[in-house]
């Protein structure tokens, strides 16, 4: 029985050393197991950060290419702008200077008509007294000519007697 003594606490620390060693074998395999499914938790959760910040730089990207086409747009319709309004100032500006250019043309033109019309007026003028004299002329001409007539008449007259 002595030996009785000491196998069943062996026996016993046997079986309990078995079951530990069991429960530690399972514990270790359920730890390992945790551990690798934490690790691809958080590989997972690594590759899906990394594939979002991935998308959020090609979105980024994208609304950065907008938006400087957008920007080039812009200025384009805004430099567009400018030349079509420098145009039209440009246009402005030349139909007034052809506007005061032709106002100065019409003045220059009025005064010369003015002068034209007073020297036409004068020329009227000197035609109506040339007119007036060459009537007072032709009636003198025709005076004269009676006059003539008349004298020829008298002479005719006096000379049977002058030639007695």
């Amino acid at each position: 029985m002595k030996k009785l003594y000491v196998l069943v606490p062996l026996l016993a620390l046997a079986v309990v050393l078995a079951g530990h060693w069991r429960y530690a074998a399972a514990e270790t395999a359920r730890e390992t197991a945790r551990l690798a499914a934490d690790q691809a938790a958080k590989a997972a959760a690594l590759q899906a950060e990394s594939a979002a910040r991935e998308q959020a730089i090609q979105s980024a990207l994208a609304e950065q290419a907008r938006l400087a086409a957008a920007r080039a747009a812009t200025t384009a319709h805004d430099a567009a702008d400018q030349a079509e309004r420098q145009a039209a100032l440009a246009d402005r500006d030349q139909a007034r200077d052809e506007q005061t250019r032709l106002a100065r043309q019409l003045d220059r033109l009025n005064r010369d008509l003015a002068d034209e019309q007073d020297a036409l007026a004068k020329l009227r003028r000197e035609q109506e007294s040339a007119l007036a004299e060459q009537a007072r002329l032709n009636e003198l001409a025709a005076a004269t000519a009676a006059n003539l007539r008349s004298l020829d008449a008298t002479l005719q007259k006096l000379a049977p007697a002058a030639a007695r």
